[in-house]
């Protein structure tokens, strides 16, 4: 399988600008033209990218805040991006922490560039990881690898922590799974046909999770959802209320 460099897409992740910049330019010196090049300064950038722009391969470091390149990889694996969540993602690292390693391999990786990246570097762990066959999209899988930051223990962890005691009543509704909405926020627990957690009550669901559900159906024995109803303002007197505030 031949790489057409050119027609390639690919987003830049580091918090360095000095290191997007080489990055970047290695790219272009492969022959990926520079329009077909996005660059993030954090993860949390990252993840908004990836929900506007399609594409081929993410080349992301490891050390940012809040939102590091091991959360940004669970969150793409995980299908909260507009992205497949098997897309090829390749980390940039100053060392080769053996637990970042661990932990990378658990969520796919495609391989490490040492930093500084050099071309030649740059250009082989691209070419690897395009003709790596694909991890299989299941982004339910994804949700117990622990990267061990505040970021996962907040976002991630603490979700799956929250018993349904804790949780307060909400009206919800049960719909079809093919009319069920992205960003619809569970009102009970997830569960596939064979009874394993996919996602916990109050987690909501994204348009890439929808689709594998629709997608893989036998696998996941999923046709409806309990979702929570949202509550629309209230309108009194001209001024907005909130419904939730008030019985009934």
């Amino acid at each position: 399988m031949s790489v057409e460099m050119e027609k390639l897409k690919i987003l830049v992740v580091d918090d360095q600008s000095l290191v997007r910049t080489l990055v970047s330019q290695s790219l272009q010196s492969m022959g990926i033209r520079s329009e077909n090049i996005s660059q993030a300064p954090d993860g949390s950038t990252a993840m908004r990218t990836l929900d506007m722009r399609m594409v081929d391969l993410v080349l992301c470091d490891v050390e940012m805040k809040p939102m590091n390149g091991l959360d940004l990889l669970k969150e793409l694996r995980c299908g909260h991006t507009a992205n497949a969540s098997n897309l090829p993602f390749i980390i940039l690292s100053g060392h080769a922490d053996r637990s970042n390693v661990t932990v990378a391999v658990q969520l796919h990786a495609d391989g490490f560039v040492v930093k500084p990246p050099k071309p030649v570097d740059v250009e082989k762990a691209i070419t690897q990881a395009l003709r790596r066959t694909r991890p299989e999209v299941d982004p339910f899988s994804y949700y117990g690898v622990d990267t061990g930051t505040d970021y996962d223990k907040k976002v991630f962890r603490r979700l799956f922590e929250l018993r349904p005691e804790d949780l307060p009543d909400v009206p919800y509704e049960t719909v079809t799974l093919h009319s069920a909405k992205p960003g619809s926020v569970l009102a009970e627990d997830l569960r596939s046909k064979s009874g394993h957690l996919l996602l916990p009550r109050g987690a909501s669901i994204s348009a890439n999770q929808l689709a594998v559900l629709r997608n893989f159906s036998d696998r996941y024995g999923v046709h409806q959802l309990v979702i929570e109803i949202a509550h629309e303002p209230a309108v009194d007197d001209g001024h907005a209320v909130d419904a939730s505030n008030h019985p009934g």
